[in-house]
């Protein structure tokens, strides 16, 4: 019987909870590791230790393109990757460059701009990308033009390794555990401010549309996990949940923050009620990524397993070896949340399906 993707929430919701119908590793594979993903409808795009991207059609699970060719692409490690509106990718690598794909074919335009390897690119609606690097700095690119619009500099002293953007807000963490504001329209600083002690990992925001609007922020080093009020720019929580780096933080519409970490476990945090610990759940091995949906939270691990748990209760509802070859480096849910994609040491991704 031909399965509908139009599926009813609630039987989407309790499909999730009982555990995938289905899965498929999409060949042929790259030649390394895969760190980085990008879905957009059927179109799936990872980027590889092997200096290259693959698009496969998670509708079918087909392969359609290979991203790297003599003349075009990376020459090293892929370690970003987004889609635009119209079908075009960007990927940023090592090698300082951001190269800009043509929606068919293997050809692209190298942007280039930064001093050192790129950390993260994201493109929004209107075809604008901001990218982060170890040379310290953030850019911002008109991608009609494929020129750079502005570099934005002065707060950050070592490698910019996350960043979050909303409108004309960027907030950005650093090496050196430094948190900076700023606005692009202006091109400028609006606020700055050393949170962690070393790195940040991960950088997020939250609003629940009336009185809590944060910046949250990870660290790597640390294992705290800190919120900044956007309206009074103070520090309203700042605590160590973990022992070990933080690399998963995320939060889902029931006002909860979620994290992932080396130390082979995940929290739960209600904010609404104070930012309250709600759960604190155990993985086989350390985390490396997590994925939220309804109540649950999806955790890659270390030892290639993907594991399900509930939020409220903390409870393993399932999991699953994704991985033979080591570790879950990236996960994504698609759009109408039937699949969940996942990447890291093997060489290829494995598409988990839901219906």
């Amino acid at each position: 019987m031909r399965r509908n993707n139009q599926v009813p929430q609630k039987q989407l919701i309790s499909q999730w909870a009982e555990g995938p119908v289905s899965d498929q590793v999409l060949e042929p594979g790259h030649g390394r590791g895969i760190f980085c993903l990008s879905i957009q409808g059927d179109s799936l795009v990872t980027g590889s230790a092997d200096h290259g991207l693959r698009e496969y059609n998670i509708s079918n699970n087909s392969y359609k393109r290979e991203l790297f060719a003599k003349k075009f692409g990376h020459t090293e490690w892929v370690t970003s990757v987004d889609h635009l509106q119209d079908g075009r990718v960007i990927s940023a690598g090592m090698d300082s460059q951001l190269c800009l794909w043509d929606r068919t074919g293997v050809r692209c335009d190298h942007i280039r701009g930064h001093d050192g390897s790129i950390t993260k690119v994201l493109v929004d609606e209107n075809n604008v990308a901001v990218s982060a690097s170890y040379d310290c700095t953030l850019c911002i690119w008109d991608l009609q033009s494929k020129n750079q619009a502005a570099r934005l500099h002065g707060p950050h002293k070592d490698a910019v390794l996350d960043f979050t953007w909303n409108n004309s807000l960027v907030v950005s963490g650093d090496k050196q555990g430094v948190i900076a504001i700023w606005d692009i329209n202006s091109q400028t600083a609006i606020k700055q401010a050393k949170i962690h002690k070393g790195a940040v990992s991960q950088v997020i925001l939250y609003s629940d549309g009336n009185n809590h609007n944060y910046i949250i922020s990870a660290g790597l080093n640390d294992g705290i996990v800190a919120f900044q009020d956007m309206r009074t720019n103070k520090l309203v929580y700042n605590e160590q949940l973990h022992r070990g780096a933080i690399n998963g933080l995320q939060t889902n519409l029931g006002g909860q923050v979620i994290t992932g970490s080396a130390d082979k476990t995940l929290r739960v945090i209600d904010i609404q009620s104070g930012f309250k610990p709600l759960a604190n759940m155990k993985a086989t091995d350390a985390v490396f990524c997590i994925e939220t949906i309804y109540n649950l939270t999806v955790a890659g691990c270390g030892d290639g397993n993907v594991l399900c748990f509930e939020n409220d209760t903390g409870k393993c509802l399932y999991g699953f070896g994704a991985m033979s070859q080591g570790v879950v480096r990236c996960m994504k849910i698609n759009e109408n949340s039937t699949k969940l994609v996942a990447c890291g040491d093997d060489f290829s991704p494995m598409v988990i399906s839901y219906v």
